[in-house]
């Protein structure tokens, strides 16, 4: 398989809470789309409290740089520029990720991945493009799009049912939640079908799997209702 072109990506700061994704993610690069079946479907997302990063470590090269390419992807299908703009993402346990979900969501159990954007660019009329970043920024710093959390247990459970390498998978799930991060949605159908085409386009320009091939519309995630405390996402 040749090399994938590297796509500039916003800034990263990626963590370790749960060390099961060092193991997993050093591992050579995600199979292509001929080599694998269609992803299964990215879950809903809420959001990532400071206390929960603080308790996890840097991440090392294979997670920060997964990390970075699944953002670059999601960007770079979203048409906005990364220069100026971070995103935070932290590889947890499903045991971090059950306490995020029954704080902010109101729900037992882990799911696959959370997100937390840092403004809400979701626009006015279902169907539309969500409004650019802002990029407001102190101190040289990039202006922060938000933070993603994803579940180790969750994530290699649902990759090895789709017969998937996990970095697909969890590369398909950054995309997604960072497609939350810049306002899209699955809330109403039109946002859905937007939302659902870039997840496409993004892993199709990398040549991995459509993530929703093998999933009809009434097959797709649904969404979840907004509760207090939490995005929605």
């Amino acid at each position: 398989m040749s090399a994938r072109t590297a796509l500039p990506a916003p800034e990263i700061e990626a963590s370790v809470e749960d060390r099961a994704w060092e193991a997993a993610l050093a591992q050579p690069p995600a199979v292509p789309a001929d080599e694998a079946a269609a992803a299964v479907p990215a879950d809903d997302a809420a959001a990532v409290p400071a206390d929960e990063a603080a308790a996890a470590v840097p991440a090392d090269d294979g997670a920060a740089a997964l990390a970075a390419e699944g953002a670059a992807m999601a960007l770079a299908a979203a048409g906005v520029a990364p220069d100026g703009l971070g995103v935070s993402v932290l590889f947890a346990s499903d045991e971090a990720i059950a306490d995020l979900n029954a704080r902010f969501r109101g729900r037992a159990g882990p799911t696959n991945v959370l997100s937390w954007p840092a403004e809400d660019l979701a626009p006015e009329t279902p169907g539309e493009a969500p409004r650019p970043p802002s990029r407001l920024s102190w101190d040289g710093e990039p202006a922060p799009l938000g933070d993603l959390a994803l579940a180790y247990g969750t994530c290699a459970r649902e990759a090895e049912a789709a017969g998937l390498p996990l970095r697909t998978h969890a590369l398909h799930l950054i995309v997604h939640g960072t497609l939350h991060l810049l306002g899209h949605d699955h809330e109403a159908e039109a946002d859905a079908a937007r939302m659902e085409r870039l997840e496409s386009e993004a892993m199709l320009a990398a040549g991995l799997p459509d993530p929703y091939l093998a999933h009809s519309r009434e097959g797709r995630p649904d969404a979840e209702p907004r509760s207090d405390g939490s995005d929605g996402r």
